[in-house]
């Protein structure tokens, strides 16, 4: 049977006793690295890597080989649920079903897709060891992600106000990985005292995401050199204007499925659900307090305008970065009703 841990349980697990499969998958990319590490301190011994897509079976055995006489960690990265199939699921298989008792095998998936969720592809692999775990390393919904900040703080010799945190999350988003490069820096910048909330302005960069939200805020008011200047902090910070793009895009979708779920009488909770976002998801609150001052024709002439766009950008077009800038141009007419 395969257990299914998390990125908070997996420690208590680990002092029950030491699994010889773990399946380590998720879209976070600093909760799956401290997993490995707290599985390799569990180890206590020497750790090897292997590249699931390019390894062949030969390796493989070799890998194993060389790691039947001291306690060792083989990591498998890169897993493709799409490539487990045929051949690929057999070698594995057999390297499996008869591991060295020495050695504890943790298989990784990352995913930069915030709905994750682990394929199916993940359980079959999980079964075909001794002792499987699979463990989930999930982006965090806001709430939940206070104590971790307060936690890097304290490792970095410091210490992070509640509000502090807040605004670091706003300006860096759920991210753990940014959010803990970013708390060195500002425990640093603090003297390793108390980071407080204007350390954190000043010194942090927004996410392309916050940026959206400006974008849109100030599109909508009509404050056009905010929103160039917002659009202009965007390219800097995503070089592809096709990511840019993206990013506004999402804003602008999510109010549209805001505005089908209130017509069709469905609950935010039924749309979290459905389309699959994160319970709470900030983006979709976004859209919800944005939903009303766009009525469905104009909403209808936005989405329209974005799909065109991103058509032309991925048409291989030379000027891409024109074609969004003029694309902008047009969303800023429909949104504040000049065209």
């Amino acid at each position: 049977m395969v257990s299914r841990l998390s990125d908070t349980t997996l420690r208590s697990d680990l002092k029950k006793g030491l699994r010889q499969f773990y399946f380590i998958a998720g879209n976070d990319s600093f909760l799956i690295d401290n997993c490995l590490r707290l599985i390799s301190e569990a180890v206590g011994g020497e750790t090897g890597r292997m590249d699931f897509c390019e390894t062949d079976t030969e390796t493989a055995e070799g890998q194993l080989t060389t790691y039947s006489f001291s306690n060792k960690l083989l990591i498998i990265d890169n897993f493709k649920a799409s490539e487990f199939s045929g051949d690929r699921k057999s070698m594995y298989a057999e390297l499996l079903a008869d591991l060295p008792s020495t050695l504890t095998v943790a298989v990784v998936l990352f995913s930069d897709d915030p709905r994750f969720r682990i394929p199916k592809a993940a359980e079959v692999m999980a079964e075909m060891a001794q002792d499987p775990a699979i463990v989930s390393c999930l982006k965090k919904e806001r709430e939940k992600l206070y104590p971790y900040i307060k936690r890097l703080a304290e490792l970095s010799g410091a210490e992070i106000s509640g509000e502090a945190a807040s605004v670091l999350i706003d300006l860096c988003g759920d991210d753990l990985q940014l959010l803990s490069t970013q708390i060195e820096k500002l425990a640093a910048a603090s003297g390793y005292g108390e980071i407080k909330e204007d350390t954190v302005r000043r010194m942090c960069p927004r996410t392309t995401e916050e940026n959206v939200f400006s974008f849109v805020r100030a599109v909508e008011r009509g404050q056009d050199r905010d929103a160039v200047r917002l659009l202009n902090e965007m390219l800097e910070t995503e070089t592809e204007p096709v990511r840019v793009l993206a990013a506004i895009s999402g804003s602008f979708v999510n109010i549209a499925r805001v505005k089908a779920a209130e017509a069709a009488g469905v609950s935010r909770e039924r749309l979290e659900e459905d389309m699959g976002y994160r319970k709470g998801d900030r983006a979709l609150g976004v859209a919800y307090s944005n939903s009303r001052r766009y009525s469905q024709e104009k909403i209808d002439r936005v989405i329209l305008l974005l799909n065109d766009t991103d058509k032309k950008l991925k048409g291989g077009a030379a000027d891409k970065r024109t074609i969004l800038e003029q694309a902008m141009v047009r969303l800023a007419l429909i949104v504040s009703g000049r065209s």
